[in-house]
């Protein structure tokens, strides 16, 4: 018997996510589990798979569109199947500040459509560089902290508590 199937899909725009969902399929790996990794835009049929990793950034308060999306689009196949939710951004970013209610508040706006096991919010990072034309514009209104504030003992200690959890799951089924 071969262990579950994992689908880790992400929402990114400057790439913060997509690192957090590597980091994540890292510690899948080492706790036997095998997953794809696949950007939400390029997600094709998902009935395959036993469990759904979702990762998204949050950006003025909700998970990015194509992240919605991926949850309106999929909700006949998510629903019944294991489903973690993880969403980044810098709104819970400011030094000692671990508050991410802001960050849970966007995944419990996708309640309509999905109902995750497991959800999480993590600090993300932030840089001027590159930003889009609106990004600039939003960012010099907000004037949010510039740095990486990514904890990554905190995305490991999380995927470590998925890995287990999917384990259980798959056991179960």
């Amino acid at each position: 018997m071969t262990g579950p199937r994992v689908l880790i899909a992400y929402a990114t725009k400057y790439g913060t996510t997509k690192k957090i969902a590597e980091e994540i399929q890292e510690v899948l790996a080492e706790n036997a589990i095998e997953s794809d990794l696949i950007n939400v835009m390029e997600t094709g049929t998902i009935d395959s798979y036993d469990a759904v990793i979702l990762g998204s950034p949050v950006y003025m308060g909700k998970m990015l569109v194509e992240a919605r999306d991926f949850c309106q689009k999929y909700r006949p196949y998510l629903t019944g199947k294991w489903l973690a939710i993880f969403v980044d951004g810098v709104s819970c970013c400011p030094p000692g500040d671990r508050d991410t209610s802001p960050l849970i508040a966007a995944i419990d706006e996708m309640y309509e459509y999905v109902r995750p096991t497991m959800k999480k919010g993590f600090a993300g990072a932030f840089s001027h560089t590159d930003l889009l034309e609106a990004d600039a514009q939003i960012a010099d209104m907000v004037h949010p902290p510039v740095g990486d504030f990514r904890d990554h003992e905190d995305i490991r200690i999380w995927a470590r508590e998925v890995a287990s959890a999917i384990s259980e799951h798959s056991e179960a089924h």
